[in-house]
């Protein structure tokens, strides 16, 4: 009897042991068991994964002004990842600060972002995000992927419309004035001129702010077209400052799924990190190198529809 009861205390004592040493290496060494070897070189993968997801989303984002969210959930949701509905919400909206943080860095360098009213809509979409993010508990992953699926498709007209809004509906800055004077000119305007622009541009920012935190996008999709119609703004100044702003309601909106379990660590860092890269150099491309709007409007307006249809088909 207490020969059975020192082999299985040696056993115990060896099969911790083992543990400890899994756990607290920082590597795979040669004591490590092959299951724990394997596991590490999927995480690595997965990494990859998230990175390259990130990369190709952010690029995109950055050229429609939007925070790539659009093409990370349906990605994040599929089989390269397998994260559920309310996981990938959550999830890409972290990625999404990190977007706009490099995006607004690659047009802010060229002096296109509209400092004032990106204030605005920041201020006005902290405000929502939060309740945006909460009403996610609240819809089943089926609800959620079926609403965000719609959601798509309605939005993916309005990137081809972009141009027929901003020449019927553009406002005073007919394409003679150039950015930068455009920015100087606001940069003058007494405070109530100032207040009086920006409290309209707040209102944008409650809709996108809430749209931010439900779907887990940057609100762009509602944002550039918004500040088309409503500001003198041309194409360039919209982008950079849609994408300005939508780094705070995003960190708002992530901190609330963050608490509700949304967001996967192992999959947030080097998405946002791939978001991060392919943001700044996208926003940077875009103004250095005047790449073409029409195409890159009906491309992304394109693996919108796309993408919204095969959301709402596996519903």
């Amino acid at each position: 009897m207490s020969g059975g009861s020192e082999r299985k205390t040696k056993e115990n004592l060896l099969t911790t042991t083992t543990n400890d040493t899994t756990a607290h290496a920082p590597f795979p060494n040669k004591n490590t068991p092959p299951d724990v070897i394997a596991n590490s070189e999927h995480i690595s993968f997965h990494s990859i994964k998230s990175f390259t997801i990130g990369s190709f989303a952010g690029l995109l984002g950055s050229l429609a002004g939007m925070g790539g969210g659009f093409v990370m959930i349906p990605l994040m949701t599929s089989k390269i990842l397998r994260l559920t509905q309310h996981q990938a919400h959550g999830t890409s909206l972290f990625a999404v600060a990190a977007t706009g943080m490099a995006g607004a860095l690659g047009y802010g360098f060229a002096d296109v972002v509209d400092i004032d009213s990106a204030a605005g809509l920041a201020l006005g979409g902290m405000i929502t995000a939060r309740l945006g993010a909460g009403a996610t508990s609240k819809l089943s992953p089926q609800a959620l992927k079926r609403a965000l699926g719609i959601f798509m498709i309605l939005v993916s007209p309005v990137l081809p419309a972009k141009q027929y809004i901003a020449d019927n509906f553009g406002g005073i800055n007919d394409g003679t004035e150039t950015t930068q004077n455009a920015i100087q000119k606001d940069s003058n305007d007494s405070y109530e001129e100032r207040l009086t622009k920006v409290l309209p541009i707040a209102c944008i920012g409650l809709g996108s702010g809430f749209l931010a935190g439900m779907f887990g996008v940057g609100g762009g999709a509602v944002v550039v077209p918004a500040l088309t119609i409503a500001t003198d703004m041309n194409h360039y100044q919209a982008l950079g400052t849609s994408l300005c702003a939508m780094s705070l309601p995003a960190i708002v909106g992530t901190v609330t799924h963050f608490q509700k379990g949304n967001v996967i660590g192992r999959v947030a860092v080097p998405l946002a990190f791939g978001s991060f890269l392919g943001a700044y150099f996208g926003g940077r491309s875009v103004v250095g190198l005047n790449v073409p709007e029409e195409p890159m409007r009906y491309g992304f307006s394109a693996l919108m529809f796309g993408l919204g249809t095969k959301t709402l088909l596996k519903v």
